[in-house]
């Protein structure tokens, strides 16, 4: 292998081949620099005396089908011009500690978008942690420094990750960037955060969060000019929670054999009216005609769609929200009852939603893809890791297993 072989198909430059030899599948060269192109470490003088000390194995990139390293002989030199005494440095690793060239490294991040990490490993004659410890490192650099001067709206929201318990995600809502990711599901969790923001010269105006009061809190503190919004999703899907009581409440009133026609008919009740078959429909009347609150609570869950589905203003949203707490606190069903308090006290940001109709259901999808990334995976044991994967997920080509 020649010079130019060496530096065009391995990223290795000023090096020579000695020798080779073949073991089944595996091709070993030995290569060793060229005489002319030792220099001192330390003051970069080519007035150095070379003295070999043993060979280093490094692994390459394959060659064709053939596994590939390199018998690297290693010299200590000695510098005439400084005095120093130090190993030779081999500018082709990623660090000096390496046992794999930076091609094979490059080659690693780029087949990791189209491969699993043990694909990867075996292609490339690695150990499947070395391969992870380089995506590693690629996405640690590359998502070091995340710019937030041209972010006006972010959408903040907790995902479950199993045992590790929960982790907040921050989003730009234009661009759908992962913009930070803490530990927890509180507002402390953003403190972090909130240090980088003092940072930029933020012009975040939006923020979308759920319902909770930790993210809340920690919005009106740290962005106190920012508009909260409360979108949709949330809203309904509390609602939804509120039926579901109800539905166990009354389950638990009844004699087995009445249970009949409640049984398996949670998700009728949860499915807005318009995906319901026509067979569900009618389950849903016969609910509604036979237990009261539930009958009330599934109205009233519709008749909250409905003012996302008809209002078109702001205005228009108001009246239609104070009129359906009024509602729902004149059914003295206590479910409804809290539901409307809820309403209330988080009126402002609900209303919000008309006002520039941000939403924050692309987290909700988002998390999902979170919950495929882990799945994948069958859980991360490196968290650090995970981290720096969801950072990289909005590029990621989403695949369902066959």
């Amino acid at each position: 292998m020649s010079t130019g072989q060496l530096y065009h198909t391995q990223g290795i430059k000023d090096f020579h081949h000695v020798s080779h030899s073949y073991f089944g599948k595996h091709l070993i060269w030995t290569i060793k620099r060229n005489s002319e192109k030792f220099k001192c470490n330390t003051c970069m003088s080519s007035e150095v005396t070379a003295t070999p000390i043993g060979g280093r194995k490094v692994t390459g990139l394959p060659m064709g089908k053939l596994k590939t390293s390199f018998t690297v002989i290693v010299h200590r030199l000695k510098c005439h011009n400084c005095g120093a005494y130090r190993m030779e440095k081999l500018d082709f690793l990623p660090n000096q500690k390496s046992h794999f060239t930076k091609a094979v490294a490059r080659s690693a991040v780029e087949l990791r978008n189209e491969m699993t990490i043990k694909a990867v490993s075996e292609h490339l004659d690695l150990h499947w942690n070395t391969v992870k410890e380089i995506e590693k490192v690629y996405l640690k650099k590359k998502y070091a420094r995340i710019d937030l001067c041209e972010v006006t709206a972010i959408g903040i929201d907790e995902v479950h990750i199993g045992r590790k318990g929960f982790l907040t995600i921050v989003r730009d809502l234009t661009t759908g960037a992962v913009l930070f990711i803490g530990d927890g599901k509180s507002g402390e969790s953003l403190a972090p955060f909130a240090k980088r923001l003092n940072s930029f010269a933020c012009q975040i105006s939006t923020v979308a969060v759920d319902l909770a009061n930790s993210f809340t809190a920690w919005v009106k503190e740290t962005l106190p000019k920012a508009t909260i919004v409360y979108d949709r999703f949330h809203v309904v899907k509390l609602m939804n929670e509120k039926l579901n009581v109800v539905r166990r409440k009354t389950m638990n009133k009844l004699e087995e054999d009445e249970k009949k026609i409640l049984k398996g008919k949670r998700f009728t009740l949860l499915k807005n009216r318009e995906d319901l078959t026509e067979s569900a429909e009618n389950d849903l009347k016969e609910i509604r005609q036979t237990y009261s609150d539930l009958g009330e609570m599934s109205l009233m869950k519709e008749c909250l769609r409905n003012i996302y589905a008809i209002a078109e203003w702001e205005e228009e949203a108001r009246t239609g929200f104070v009129r359906w707490c009024t509602l729902a606190e004149e059914t003295g069903i206590a479910e409804l009852k809290t539901m409307a308090k809820t309403v209330r006290t988080k009126f402002d940001g609900i209303v919000a939603f008309w006002k520039n109709k941000i939403t924050s259901a692309s987290m909700e999808g988002f998390n999902n893809k979170i919950g495929w990334l882990n799945r994948q995976a069958y859980g991360y044991r490196d968290l650090e890791y995970f981290k720096f994967k969801i950072f990289d997920l909005p590029k990621m080509k989403i695949v369902k297993s066959l």
